[in-house]
């Protein structure tokens, strides 16, 4: 899978200038993306072959939600209790079907490409950081949630089509690009 519409790196310069709003946002993203796992199993218990990787990618997310949250205090800052509304993940769910097989997977296919386009963006703000615990944690986050993206797709294909996956991911890819270069830069993953 591979994101149509590519983040220029001015993007990240212009976000490390306000470097406590980055990593608020961050910490939000990672509480949800922790939280949306637990809503699948608790929504689809059923569906039992992807129960354990739901778990573990809930627990990770809530590791690196700690790392975040270690960052923020490391700059001083506290954590802001209040989730700030995702024009990115807004747009995206704005083209997923009611239908609760499709749902399901659209639900994971966002979660994959959410999860490449952080990693994208995690990768540029490790280039141009210049303060080295943040960049190098960064550096290291993209590796990471690389393997996230494939988990999610693979999770789909276990109970759809492989070439219907693929059909629909294909769509939200595009769409996603639509969003993205859209939306006004901001000092946020999405």
């Amino acid at each position: 899978m591979k994101l149509l519409y590519e983040t220029p790196v001015e993007w990240a310069t212009q976000a490390i200038k306000d470097m406590d709003s980055f990593l608020q946002d961050h910490a939000d993203a990672e509480r949800k993306v922790a939280n949306m796992c637990l809503s699948l199993i608790a929504k689809y218990p059923n569906r039992v072959e992807i129960i354990d990787e739901l778990i573990q990618i809930s627990v990770e997310e809530l590791l690196h939600f700690k790392q975040v949250y270690e960052l923020i205090r490391y700059r001083g800052q506290e954590l802001n209790g209040v989730f700030q509304k995702d024009p990115y993940i807004k747009g995206l769910m704005s083209i997923v079907s009611g239908d609760s097989d499709q749902l399901f997977m659209d639900r994971l296919i966002i979660a994959s490409v959410a999860e490449l386009r952080g990693s994208e963006r995690f990768k540029l703000i490790g280039e141009v950081c210049e303060d080295k615990k943040i960049a190098r944690f960064y550096s290291n986050l993209h590796l990471q949630e690389l393997a996230h993206i494939d988990s999610f797709i693979k999770m789909a294909k276990v109970y759809f089509d492989p070439k219907d996956v693929d059909h629909r991911t294909n769509e939200i890819l595009q769409k996603e690009a639509e969003i993205t270069s859209s939306l006004p830069w901001r000092s946020a993953i999405h």
